[in-house]
């Protein structure tokens, strides 16, 4: 994708998937795991299953959720993972489903995690004699997965490779916010607080300042909830 970091290119497009009835976006991240659970099968089999379950959880997939956490124990090497993700898909074979994999530079340079996205690259490769899988795994980070994909594919070196931009192949998909995205996140605000809000200026001036930029719309928002809004309360209570 051609954005920089910090831009929500992972949460929106996630947020994009699972508004679709027929797909289920996974996004989950090994960003927070130790070296410990890196070194361990078993301790990252379960990490990752962990992340699984906690993520169906919170899109509304209750059931799901508590299969895998039913399943989890009894997964302790790749193979049965494998066999688990044929079930867990098949639950519902109807919907497309997505695993989309964040800050995976902390994890590029360990064995264990390679090894997993080969078992995921072979799932999906033998899809089309029956596999049940994902139907597609979203690798994001900032510099190894040119690196990444050189390691699990033998092929790899005849691609192209990222620029050190982080930009491989224009990404077309406008993800900014246009002014009335922003003043829809205003009007639930204002139904929030309960206060009365000139949206449509504020949405306006908003794009004016940040391009839409979801970042940067989220953080100027916070500062005028936080800091700007008591302080002026602040001063007409002194009045």
């Amino acid at each position: 994708m051609n954005r920089p970091r910090q831009f929500g290119k992972t949460f929106l497009l996630a947020k994009q998937l699972n508004q679709r009835d027929d797909c289920v976006a996974l996004k989950i991240s090994f960003e927070g795991i130790d070296a410990e659970t890196h070194q361990h099968q078993e301790s990252f089999i379960a990490e990752f299953l962990i992340m699984i379950a906690h993520r169906l959880e919170f899109l509304g997939f209750e059931h799901l959720s508590q299969l895998t956490e039913e399943h989890r124990p009894s997964i302790t090497h790749l193979p049965a993972l494998s066999r688990f993700i044929t079930q867990l898909v098949g639950t519902m074979p109807s919907k497309s489903w997505v695993l989309m994999i964040d800050e995976v530079d902390k994890s590029s340079n360990n064995q264990l995690f390679l090894y997993f996205l080969g078992m995921l690259r072979n799932k999906y490769l033998t899809r089309d004699e029956g596999e049940e899988t994902f139907q597609s795994v979203i690798l994001a980070g900032v510099h190894d997965i040119k690196t990444l994909k050189a390691k699990i594919r033998p092929d790899a070196g005849s691609g192209r490779y990222n620029s050190p931009w982080n930009i491989a192949i224009d990404f077309k998909v406008d993800l900014s916010f246009a002014p009335d995205e922003i003043g829809t996140m205003l009007h639930d605000y204002s139904l929030d607080k309960q206060i009365s809000l000139d949206i449509s200026a504020i949405a306006a001036r908003l794009y004016y300042y940040t391009a839409g930029y979801p970042y940067l719309v989220s953080k100027l928002c916070k500062l005028i909830d936080e800091e700007i809004v008591p302080n002026r309360l602040e001063k007409k209570s002194c009045f």
